[in-house]
């Protein structure tokens, strides 16, 4: 037998054994179409793919033909993915070349509108893909799952994908996960989210849904590590405050931005102050002098900072979350086109924000058929953005939309027009005050008295105490401080008198330093635990899975001119520090 081994091993090769593969050199058109398409020019490489199968035999031809399907893929040459794919015999293929198959393969399905076929197709389990493929499968399935109807799966498959995804498209990734879970009914999300099994990366999504709807967890959140550098902090107190020993505040206290950096400062300074547990050792760093956020954070970096707070503008915090010599946990006080990395967050004062805050109030008091009053203005037009969206997602509906000129002081017409003799159920409005109050004075003309109606703080652009009696019954999101909380703090006016910086429209950014701070002493309980909050001067705070920081502001109604808690507004009893 030791002697006819090598025998019968020859005839085997020469008798084309199935068991033995031959491996052979590629050819100077596969090589070509290969550098191609690592060169991403998709659609050259998918000609030539083509013209490698229709020269090709046996299982090679038809792997030519898929290899041709992926790079009309990749071109956004459907036609062209579907011709060759169609000729690519799923049975001859083999190892991953039969999940690139069905992955084509589902992607049509998809797209003809044939859900159940397509998830026929990735039926196989997670853990058997690929996982060059994985992103793709889980995409393919979402996508399939939601044309099913299976809005809550394919949220699930979006989770799963999320820690997959860069920076950008992690946002974008859960605002879908977001819209998604919007779709369900109280009881449906309720019941989808108890079933969870412990550890789904969905929970986290769900558990901020079930919260906004003011439902209740079915169980505790499933707490996770801390991110890279939160876990070099002292130890946490008993409530998770767990700040820094070296703290850097980088922030623009000389040139165009000062008066916007100073009160911020302050603030910080306040809630710093206020704090008489351990405070970590502060240092500023000017981002407005020579070398901007680029030379302040190298010297944070060199002087032993554990965390970096700020900086201020767009561009700023671009630079920042952008920049590779950003290796420290970071609270940025903008949001930008960069997102945070992983153990950061960025926070703003964001008209989006408003624009939630005042869809959800509504849709809470059942008030879902809303008319929409705007003007030509960017803070209008971001909050008016973002209502429009989350009212949709929970159902409501924008019947009709009115943009006041201040050429033409006669709103009548044009809000008749709008409802189309149908009343609504609330007015949204997205106004500053002299065009709030001149509305007005027309809703009764305009057959919409006693409508009910909510504004963004845009409303307070313009005030005039003895003129905005006819704002009286708007409602509109404010800072909890502004109006009576003071967790812990002086009242406003009290801190007006001592600190210039925080008089007038310096409040607002004073208590947005206040909160600022508080945000670096709890960055790691909100990275950490999806469930924690921070209350604040602000609004309550808590992180999204993008690390955004997410507001939900108090409520504040005019009434005789002036703006006061509404009756339902207190997001809590002012009970001291946080």
């Amino acid at each position: 037998m030791l002697r006819t081994a090598p025998l019968l091993l020859a005839l085997a090769l020469t008798a084309g054994c199935a068991s033995v593969s031959v491996q052979s050199e590629p050819s100077a058109p596969q090589r070509s179409a290969e550098q191609l398409a690592e060169a991403g020019q998709h659609a050259e490489a998918a000609q030539a793919w083509t013209q490698v199968a229709e020269a090709g035999r046996g299982s090679a031809r038809d792997r030519a033909w898929l290899q041709a399907a992926e790079q009309a893929r990749l071109a956004g040459e459907p036609e062209q993915m579907r011709a060759a794919w169609s000729q690519s015999n799923r049975r001859k293929l083999e190892g991953s070349d039969t999940w690139r198959h069905d992955l084509i393969g589902a992607q049509l399905q998809v797209e003809a509108g044939r859900a159940e076929q397509a998830l026929a197709l990735l039926a196989r389990p997670a853990d058997a893909v690929p996982a060059a493929l994985r992103e793709r499968w889980h995409s393919l399935r979402a996508a399939a799952l939601q044309a099913a109807g299976r809005g809550f799966e394919a949220a699930g498959e979006l989770a799963f994908l999320d820690a997959r995804l860069g920076r950008s498209e992690r946002v974008d990734n859960a605002r879908r996960i977001e819209r998604l879970l919007a779709a369900e009914t109280d009881a449906g999300l309720a019941a989808n989210s108890a079933a969870l099994p412990v550890g789904h990366p969905l929970y986290a999504f769900a558990g901020r849904a079930l919260g906004q709807r003011g439902l209740p967890l079915p169980r505790p959140y499933d707490r996770g590590a801390s991110a890279p550098g939160l876990d070099t902090l002292p130890p946490a107190e008993a409530d998770g405050y767990r700040p820094p020993e070296r703290l850097a505040v980088l922030l623009p206290l000389s040139g165009p931005l000062a008066a916007a950096g100073t009160p911020v400062r302050d603030g910080v300074l306040a809630g710093y102050y206020a704090e008489h547990r351990r405070r970590p050792e502060l240092r500023f760093y000017d981002t407005g002098a020579a070398g901007g956020v680029a030379e302040a954070l190298a010297k944070a970096s060199a002087d032993g900072a554990q965390m970096i707070l700020g900086p201020l503008s767009r561009d700023e915090v671009n630079a920042l979350f952008g920049s590779p010599q950003l290796v420290l946990p970071a609270v940025a006080l903008n949001r930008g086109t960069v997102p945070p990395p992983p153990g950061s967050a960025s926070f703003a004062l964001a008209p989006e924000d408003e624009g939630i805050a005042a869809a959800d109030r509504l849709l809470e008091r059942g008030l879902r058929r809303v008319l929409v009053v705007t003007q030509a203005d960017e803070n209008a037009r971001r909050a008016l953005a973002s209502f429009r969206e989350r009212l949709k997602e929970r159902g409501g509906e924008v019947i009709g939309e009115v943009t006041v000129d201040e050429s033409n002081p006669d709103y009548v017409p044009a809000l008749q027009q709008a409802t189309a003799g149908l009343r609504p159920d609330a007015l949204f409005l997205a106004l500053k005050a002299a065009q709030a109050r001149l509305l007005s004075s027309q809703v009764e003309p305009a057959g919409l008295v006693d409508v009910p109606r909510v504004a963004t703080s845009l409303i307070l652009s313009g005030a005039n105490l003895r003129m905005d009696v006819e704002l009286d019954g708007i409602e509109y999101p404010e800072l909890p401080w502004l109006i009576g909380l003071r967790g812990g703090l002086p009242d406003p006016d009290t801190i007006g008198d001592t600190l210039p910086s925080a008089q007038g429209g310096g409040a607002r950014l004073f208590a947005f330093g206040v909160d600022a701070w508080r945000l670096a002493g709890y960055l790691d309980q909100l990275v950490s635990d999806p469930g924690a909050q921070v209350r604040g001067a602000t609004g309550e705070l808590q992180l999204d899975p993008v690390g955004q920081v997410l507001r939900k502001p108090a409520w504040a109604v005019f009434s005789g001119g002036r703006p006061r808690p509404a009756p339902d507004g207190a997001l809590l009893p002012d009970a001291g520090t946080p």
